[in-house]
């Protein structure tokens, strides 16, 4: 192709709007098509399809997406691999229903199921077409429980590329270092995918001494030492002329070494903690008759062994903890339409899963032994249903759907789940959502049977006697938790306000019950230690010196709250295409041009499109044409703005009958970091131009407090929390885009530099107490040892 067509693509906006393709049956099924070029990175973009309604690889049903990015939108996020991207998409994929708050989403590909996160974690943006964000109740579609956001991921067709990465990370107060090193290899061609990705990190000890803190102890470190590795890989390919199949392989493994503080005789207390998983899970994917199925699942083992030293006074023993916990697990879906309304197809989605679970655990504390050897059975069974009433009628588009799901339990019985909500379109621009999710959920199989494990010299700050004292903790399993039974009602609403432009704004009002909650267990209060007195230990002074905190069941807990926000991104236009004397083009020039570009393409292709109807460029291998991001992105740029605010309404908890309630906006907490922050504003903003790139996000948090006697009269052990603003700027520069630098030195072709500060204001909590004064136990440097840290960081992509 001529070099001089090339600037040509910027003007491919400006054809007629396009048609989309029919969906291909499997998520990984496309035709074959020669490999592409890197400049193709851009080609895509713009890809001219013809069919059906919707484009390739979107998802069932008749919700539409929150946000959709394109290649050119995720690349301005200047992210390393899909898990860094789902990161610093945190604002937009957050949601209020789930049992955490703010989970992570589901993970689509292409509309389909996959065998797990692990088999795209680690894939270069570079490779994506199209990211598609959807509200919670798009789960139900899919068999999942809807209380978490869909993220859908379309791959390009053709990509193939090695993609190598180094890093370095230093803390600016000084003290810890990490270093990280990542290759990945991802082939996609004629309906394959492959990759590979290999990552080691190390990171380095910081003391209390290299923090200044009072009453430092030279032989406790903040953050531990560690050296972590993993490898993982994926294969992909069509079999059975129409089934997809994925099976995907990772091996995890991370030792890490802490410094417990001294022993009576000088000696540094130590605690060596190993970890090791192993996954092997596959995906089939497919279709049968106008029906979706999916079969997805695998086996999962995680196994750690934790070495505690212990001063006895007389000399230093060593406690040992180990565990070992197995998953094997299976699901099917089946989704499709039942029968055909006026106002549109009666779709359901069906899903069956078996689950084996199984956890040993052991653990040797002097002369004390203890064992626990728990296994779970889980059968489950879901069902949704979606019926459309109304169609382009005066008052708009609705349709209403309602589920059900039964977990057959070997351990707690049945436990069911009924879910109902409608989805209303009332003009384009807007779409309210409204559900109903009434469930029983039972603790995990760790909650119940993890190993017992103590830690000596844990500062912890005492409410009752206004202390911070040097206590032992014990973390571990609970086999008395119960189950859990929750009602949650959510609100939502997405407007797209301005026709032709990329802004969204979202609104969703949540209110939950949850009776027997699960927690973990809370902070040293008067409340809490009232409630819960054989978790404590005293001597006869009433120094605390000792707190149990595995998990507990609360009787009862409530919360209301709103989030609220926008995202925005507008493209910055590229200059106009200019002629060999660097003039600006007349519109009959870059119709010439366009016209043959278009003859072009026709001819690389054969002389014509393909059978899917899609008009694409590029007929070299990937890595001929100019430098990586070369076309209309390589002079294009990109703005984006997300800001969204979570006010927290309510926020209570009933820890039992005669115990007053906790309210966590007014002063109790359940945690060492205060109580609940009533507002939240988390906030993400990018620009783009020309390779240069930066982006900055962050969170503010308002300020709480934990007061001695809630409700009473104010106590000089009363604790104020500040607010928090932490704030992460990070700068990027695709060296390929500067074209005199490739010239001068063609190794920087595909390759970027990043610099990242995080915490760019070195922000750390403020606590104080009545008087003002900080606990010794609430030193900034203990809340957040780490504080501001710049990552330095070189990829590359070999071609």
């Amino acid at each position: 192709m001529p070099q001089w067509l090339l600037p040509l693509l910027s003007l491919s906006a400006a054809t007629p709007a396009p048609l989309v393709q029919p969906q291909q049956a499997p998520a990984e099924q496309e035709p074959a098509a020669p490999a592409t070029d890197e400049d193709d990175l851009e080609l895509e973009d713009d890809i001219v399809v013809t069919g059906s309604r919707k484009p390739r690889g979107s998802v069932i049903g008749d919700i539409t997406p929150e946000v959709t990015l394109s290649g050119r939108d995720i690349r301005a996020y200047g992210a390393s691999n899909i898990g860094e991207l789902l990161q610093e998409l945190s604002p937009l994929t957050g949601s209020i229903q789930g049992r955490g708050g703010g989970g992570s989403p589901v993970v689509l590909l292409s509309g389909r199921r996959i065998s797990g996160f692990r088999e795209i974690r680690d894939l270069p943006p570079e490779a994506i077409q199209r990211v598609e964000i959807l509200p919670e109740e798009v789960a139900l579609k899919y068999g999942y429980r809807p209380d978490q956001k869909v993220v859908n991921i379309v791959l390009r067709r053709r990509f193939n590329a090695i993609t190598a990465e180094a890093e370095t990370n230093l803390a600016t107060d000084g003290g810890r270092q990490v270093h990280e090193a990542d290759v990945n290899y991802l082939r996609l061609s004629e309906g394959s995918r492959f990759s590979i990705d290999g990552e080691y990190t190390r990171s380095n000890p910081l003391f209390e001494t290299e923090r200044h803190l009072q009453n430092a102890d030279p032989n406790r470190t903040l953050l531990s030492a560690s050296d972590a590795a993993k490898l993982n890989t994926t294969y992909n390919r069509t079999i059975f002329g129409n089934v997809s199949a994925t099976i995907n392989g990772e091996l995890e493994g991370a030792n890490t070494l802490a410094a417990l503080g001294s022993a009576s005789d000088g000696r540094r207390l130590l605690r060596d903690a190993r970890t090791r998983t192993g996954a092997l899970s596959y995906a089939l994917n497919g279709d049968l008759a106008t029906w979706r199925w999916s079969l997805d699942g695998g086996y999962t083992r995680d196994w750690s062994t934790t070495l505690t030293d212990r001063d006895e006074g007389t000399g230093v023993r060593q406690d040992r903890a180990k565990s070992v916990a197995e998953l094997i697990q299976t699901e099917g879906t089946l989704s499709g339409s039942l029968l055909d309304l006026p106002a549109g197809p009666i779709s359901a989605t069906l899903k069956a899963g078996l689950a084996l679970r199984d956890i040993a655990s052991e653990s040797r504390r002097a002369d004390q032994f203890t064992a626990t050897d728990l296994s779970r059975d889980q059968f489950n069974g879901q069902a949704n249903v979606d019926v459309p009433l109304l169609k382009n009628s005066p008052v708009g588009t609705l349709s209403v759907n309602l589920n059900g799901g039964v977990d057959q339990l070997s351990d707690f019985g049945t436990l069911g789940t009924v879910g109902y909500g409608f989805n209303w379109r009332p003009i384009e621009p807007i779409r309210l959502i409204g559900s109903v999710t009434h469930e029983e959920g039972a603790p995990t199989i760790q909650q119940l049977g993890n190993p017992v494990i103590v830690t000596p010299n844990v500062r912890v700050f005492d409410l009752v006697t206004g202390q911070t004292v040097d206590a032992t903790t014990v973390e571990g399993g609970n086999p008395a938790l119960r189950a859990d039974r929750r009602r949650v009602l959510k609100l939502g609403v997405t407007a797209k306000p301005i026709e032709n432009t990329d802004l969204t704004l979202l609104v969703n009002y949540t209110d939950s019950k949850i009776d027997n909650p699960i927690a973990s267990f809370p902070t040293a209060t008067p409340e809490i230690e009232a409630a819960f007195p054989d978790r404590f230990e005293r001597d006869a002074a009433g120094t605390l010196l000792r707190i149990d905190n595995r998990p507990v069941n609360f009787q009862s807990s409530r919360q209301r709250q709103i989030r609220w926000g926008f995202n925005w991104s507008e493209t910055l236009e590229a200059p106009p295409p200019t002629g060999p004397d660097g003039q600006p083009l007349t519109p009959d020039q870059i119709e010439e041009r366009r016209a043959a570009m278009r003859e072009q393409f026709r001819q690389a292709r054969g002389g014509n499109a393909s059978s899917s109807g899609v008009r694409s460029g590029g007929g070299r291998g990937f890595g001929g044409g100019r430098g990586f991001g070369g076309g209309r992105g390589g002079r294009a740029g990109r703005v984006q703005v997300s800001i969204f605010h979570t006010w927290r309404l309510e926020d209570t908890i009933t820890i039992r009958t005669g115990v007053p309630t906790l309210d966590l906006l007014e002063g109790s907490a359940i945690g060492t970091r205060g109580g609940r922050p009533e507002h939240q504003i988390e906030f993400n903003l990018g620009y783009n131009r020309n390779g240069l790139g930066a982006r900055l996000n962050g969170t503010w948090e308002s300020g709480t407090s934990i007061l001695a006697n809630p409700g009473g009269a104010p106590s000089p052990d009363d604790l104020q929390f500040g607010s928090l603003f932490t704030a992460n700027l990070r700068i990027f520069a695709d060296l390929s885009q500067q074209r005199a630098l490739v010239r001068q030195v063609p190794f920087f072709r595909g390759s970027r530099v990043t610099l990242a500060v995080n915490n760019l204001f070195n922000q750390r909590l403020d606590v104080r107490d009545r008087a003002g004064a900080v606990p010794i136990g609430y030193q900034p440097a203990l809340l957040d040892p780490l504080g501001r840290s710049v990552r330095l960081s070189f990829r590359k992509l070999f071609f």
